[in-house]
């Protein structure tokens, strides 16, 4: 009876310290998904000791302490504590420590330290580890995917309210963001709203596919082509590249001749509605003739400073000090602005070998994602979608700023976190 007695009592204390820590783990949970809902909302910002956070930044911080908190609640309660995990720890690591690099001999090193450890290391250690280590069950994964989805959903229908206070007769419309109580909480610029649909499109395909119910289905279906088109109607030329190379290899994901069928139909009709479109983006282009220029001149910078500085660039979040000081811009356009490219931004920034880290990231990521497709994909068809939403944010960051927000990286942490879970249930059989 002792003996008994002996082996209960501490599997009695384990199970009241887990039921203690529960609330904790909620509170985890929550705060993913309020920072994956909040993720549209980029302009609600704030600073604390000089340093700037929107809301999805700040809310993340939060869920990062009660997550160290449950964490240290598990190890002093004698719990098993997981492994931490470092995704895409190598490539990731070459890349900071060349940042780093960049940072200490910039000429202007402060500047340069505070956004590499502010922005850089923040988003890779807030936007992706984090969650993958949290998200240790299904239950955990649902609640930052759901607040994407919410999020993607709710910027979309945004969009939609913004087009009946447009006069569609006589001037150039599209789908954009709006004042919301007289603020710009998404920001004013329609690539901020194409950027994130372009990921929560295939977001909503990977929903209605993992329901494996097929009235579900159906209806993820209808909502990726309506959604699908208020992207197009955004008129942003990122967004069109992005969904056309997204579609292309959606259609090599599928392996059932019905269902390449099908969705090819889905891909002409969508091809149809966006022929009046096509004419609505080519007054566009006429009457944006300023933007290319200023686009270009924007890459001529990046290409004088990547030759001024070719080994490990002017440091990280110097490409604004470079544009500053660059008269010919100030001239023509007035204020500096960052990037409109993560390949521009890099090379200016953190010099060739910032490109070549950059690249390993990328190839490391499309390995990872490929490797996991071969593996599950045949019988996990939303996992495909889930990637394709967020390599999809990834690839509009060749031609906009936003890529060191967790905007774009959470979705990937994601798409990863899934992939931990699928391989988790092929170790331990459920």
């Amino acid at each position: 009876m002792k003996q008994t007695i002996a082996l209960t009592v501490p599997k009695r204390e384990t199970n009241l310290s887990k039921k203690l820590l529960e609330p904790v783990k909620i509170l985890v949970d929550v705060g993913l998904f309020l920072t994956a809902l909040s993720l549209p909302l980029l302009d609600w910002r704030f600073y604390v000791s000089g340093l700037e956070f929107n809301i999805s930044d700040f809310l993340i911080l939060l869920t990062a302490i009660f997550f160290l908190v449950y964490r240290l609640g598990q190890r002093f309660t004698g719990q098993v504590v997981k492994k931490w995990q470092w995704p895409l720890a190598w490539p990731i690591l070459c890349f900071l420590l060349v940042a780093f690099l960049s940072s200490l001999f910039s000429p202007w090193r402060v500047e340069s330290f505070k956004y590499f450890l502010r922005i850089i290391v923040f988003v890779y250690l807030l936007y992706i580890v984090l969650p993958v280590n949290a998200l240790n069950s299904w239950r955990d994964w649902r609640w930052p995917f759901y607040g994407t989805l919410m999020a993607g959903v709710g910027s979309g229908l945004v969009g939609v309210i913004s087009l009946f206070g447009q006069d569609w007769s006589s001037s150039f419309f599209r789908v954009q963001p709006i004042a919301i109580f007289g603020q710009w909480w998404m920001g004013s610029n329609h690539n901020l709203l194409a950027e994130l649909l372009v990921i929560t499109n295939f977001f909503i395909l990977a929903w209605g596919y993992w329901q494996k119910n097929e009235r579900w289905r159906r209806c993820s279906q209808v909502l990726f082509v309506f959604f699908s088109l208020m992207t197009l109607l955004t008129f942003s030329r990122a967004a069109w590249l992005v969904i056309a190379a997204q579609l292309l290899f959606m259609w090599l994901l599928l392996t059932k001749p019905r269902e390449r069928l099908s969705w090819l139909l889905v891909g002409l009709l969508l091809f149809v509605l966006s022929l009046p479109l096509w004419v609505r983006m080519s007054q566009l282009q006429e009457a944006n003739f300023s933007s290319t220029a200023n686009h270009i001149l924007l890459t001529e910078i990046a290409w004088q400073g990547l030759q001024g500085r070719p080994i490990i660039g002017w440091g990280s979040g110097q490409f604004l000090t470079l544009v500053d000081h660059n008269l010919r811009f100030r001239a023509k356009y007035g204020d500096p602005i960052d990037s409109h490219g993560v390949l521009q931004k890099v090379a200016a920034e953190n010099g060739y070998l910032g490109l070549i880290a950059l690249i390993l990231v990328a190839v490391s990521l499309l390995v990872g994602w490929g490797k996991a497709w071969q593996k599950y994909g045949p019988q996990n068809l939303w996992l495909g979608f889930l990637i394709l939403g967020a390599s999809g944010g990834l690839l509009f960051q060749l031609f906009n700023t936003s890529y060191y927000k967790g905007k774009v990286w959470l979705p990937v942490a994601i798409s990863l976190a899934a992939i931990k879970l699928l391989k988790h249930e092929e170790s331990t059989g459920h």
